[in-house]
């Protein structure tokens, strides 16, 4: 009976899909942590339309050492491929982002800035206004005849 045990634990099944440590290097950082998430995920999507495909092929499930078999046909190129296409999926979606954000950005940039404008430049033009009429006031009281002297 001791023999029982020790031959159930040789042929359990992992207790962790093999799979995901050679996608998510946990020392690498943040940035390819998440890209190791992400490959994960299309891993996992790749193997359930594989389970799909056999499902439909074979008319049953696949068996456990089927899909060790599956897995074990996953390559370091192929892995890579996995990580590569998660790269460009972050790349997709950061550009998109990137591109309603620049929208944005330009739409508040631009949102008023004509009316904001006009009304600077009117008071612009009241303020020289006053200040030209206050100096023409001023020399007029100090005795200097300006339209004398444009006429000369």
């Amino acid at each position: 009976m001791t023999h029982e045990p020790a031959q159930q634990i040789e042929g359990a099944k992992p207790p962790f899909d093999p799979i995901f440590p050679r996608l998510v290097h946990e020392a690498e950082g943040a940035g390819q942590k998440l890209i190791g998430f992400i490959a994960y995920g299309l891993y996992h999507e790749a193997q359930r339309e594989w389970i799909s495909d056999f499902r439909t092929r074979e008319g049953r499930y696949p068996n456990d050492e089927e899909l060790r078999g599956y897995e074990r046909s996953w390559t370091p190129s192929r892995l890579e491929a996995l990580e590569n296409a998660a790269v460009q999926a972050i790349a997709a979606y950061t550009d998109s982002i990137v591109s309603q954000a620049e929208i944005q950005i330009l739409r508040n940039a631009l949102k008023g800035s004509v009316s904001r404008a006009a009304w600077r430049w009117v008071v612009g033009a009241l303020l020289y206004t006053f200040i030209v009429i206050g100096v023409v006031v001023a020399l007029a009281r100090s005795g200097i005849d300006l339209s004398g002297l444009l006429t000369r």
